[in-house]
């Protein structure tokens, strides 16, 4: 089969925000070129702009599979990537044609796919959406990654504030993000990054990037005081807001042949928000992490203390805000049986400050450690001293990578109901209400009291996917 591959940053950049869904696809590809004779080609595009040249176009690149994959970037694109870039720029992303265009133009050379796989849409016109009109017989596949069909901020958190459960036609979107930042902006960033690339200076082009996420965390979060029917900041209004969502839905409904879901609550979510039922599988990702899968409790627990840990990153809708708040307010006996570690990155003043926090921790429970990260290196001798992993986001998160991780080390999850963690195992003592403290403390108390509990996770516990089964399964799809 000849496939092409969509993600909208090359899997093999350096200096990218692509995150797990980067990691997912230079896993799949490095699977296809090393196990199978497919023809494998892969596009980006949104984030590669030249400083000399306003006319967008494809070039070939480089990778890290070389003539085994043949990779392709739209230089120039007229949708900037990620999501936010476009945020007040929705008429462009809904009708743009010169994206297709050159989709449509770079089909044509490289002859007729048999599939053609979006892992998202960011840094292409929605328009592209439609390209089984031009190719009838190629198949079309869209895996959802995260939410930018429904909602252009991607993760349905209005605001920076709450879970988004309803945008009302549009009128919260108007209210959610600040414009301050916008695709100009990116596309300055992008130019500069390009050429620090050129001249093998990525660290500095890093250095550039980490500041102006500072800047932009400061003002792209920043609340508007403005009612809910219109935003002066805002060029887009309610009404593009609405027609951003129905008008994605209807094109994946009439045009898109298989949508994939990597949890089975971003399926109902992609229901829900109107995507055809008889369309849309739950389809969990491939990962090397189950290949060595141990399916049962990794250690004993500690007669002295009970070790839970919580790793990733501060951020307020990965749910650090609610758990450090719920550690701080716990109960001095049931603190006192806990050993807490933290493996977060920081990334700016304010997570210094909420690793103070974790710090401080120390006088209520057994003991509270903290570290700055960690390395996948370390994460089998890490996780082998862990009895419980806390995955307490506050948002829908699809499926973290993390939680795949505790479980492939045999450490059981404690998740909130929000997303796709608390989905790896059946048992209900393992899921607590999102933002809710009383119930986190009393299914954590619970778990501490009945050990028994951790096995029981793991008798209930689904099987995790390999990268093999999980490209079995896409071929079901590629072919049927």
């Amino acid at each position: 089969m000849r496939i092409l591959y969509y993600n909208w940053t090359q899997f093999d950049k350096k200096n990218n925000d692509g995150g797990g869904v980067n990691v997912y696809q230079k896993n799949l590809v490095k699977y296809l070129v090393d196990n199978t004779n497919n023809e494998i080609y892969f596009l980006s595009s949104g984030i590669y702009y030249d400083i000399l040249k306003k006319k967008a176009y494809i070039k070939q690149t480089k990778n890290i599979f070389g003539d085994k994959c043949k990779s392709f970037k739209i230089i120039n694109s007229t949708c900037t990537a990620p999501s936010k870039a476009m945020y007040d720029d929705i008429e462009n992303y809904l009708n743009d044609d010169i994206t297709y265009e050159l989709l449509k133009e770079f089909i044509k050379k490289y002859g007729e796919f048999d599939v053609i796989h979006f892992n998202n849409i960011e840094g292409l016109s929605g328009k592209c959406l439609e390209i089984k009109k031009d190719f009838p017989n190629t198949k079309v596949i869209y895996s959802i990654h995260n939410y930018f069909l429904f909602c252009p901020q991607i993760n349905l958190f209005f605001n920076n504030e709450c879970n988004c459960i309803e945008y009302d036609n549009g009128k919260k979107c108007c209210t959610c993000l600040s414009s301050n930042i916008n695709k100009k902006t990116f596309i300055k960033f992008y130019k500069i990054d390009g050429l620090c690339e050129k001249c093998h200076l990525e660290n500095f082009s890093k250095k550039i990037k980490l500041f102006a996420k500072k800047v932009r965390k400061k003002l792209v979060y920043k609340k508007n005081k403005v009612n809910n029917e219109s935003c002066d900041n805002l060029k887009c209004t309610s009404e593009d807001y609405r027609k951003y969502r129905e008008i994605n839905v209807e094109r994946i409904n009439k045009y898109v042949d298989v949508v994939l879901a990597v949890s089975e609550r971003v399926r109902q979510i992609s229901v829900k928000m109107g995507i055809r039922k008889d369309k849309v599988y739950t389809n969990y990702i491939g990962t090397a992490f189950a290949e060595h899968s141990i399916n049962h409790l990794n250690t004993d627990v500690n007669k002295s203390f009970f070790t839970i840990a919580y790793m990733g990153y501060f951020d307020k809708i990965k749910g650090f805000d609610f758990f450090i708040e719920a550690l701080e307010e716990m109960p001095d006996e049931l603190a006192k049986k806990i050993k807490f570690v933290c493996y977060a990155k920081m990334k700016d003043s304010s997570d210094e400050e909420k690793s103070e926090r974790v710090k401080k921790l120390n006088e209520k429970f057994y003991s509270a450690e903290y570290y700055n990260g960690y390395n996948h290196k370390e994460l089998a001798n890490i996780l082998s001293n862990i009895n419980l992993g806390i995955i307490p986001v506050v948002w829908e998160d699809n499926l973290p990578q993390i939680a795949i991780e505790y479980v492939a080390h045999g450490v059981p999850v404690l998740a909130s109901d929000l997303g796709g963690a608390h989905e790896l195992s059946k048992s209900k003592d393992f899921i607590f209400r999102a933002n809710d403290k009383i119930d986190f403390t009393q299914k954590l108390k619970q778990i501490i009291e009945n050990k028994e509990l951790l096995n029981d996770y793991f008798e209930k516990s689904i099987k995790l996917t390999t990268m093999e089964e999980h490209m079995n399964k896409l071929f079901m799809y590629y072919k049927q």
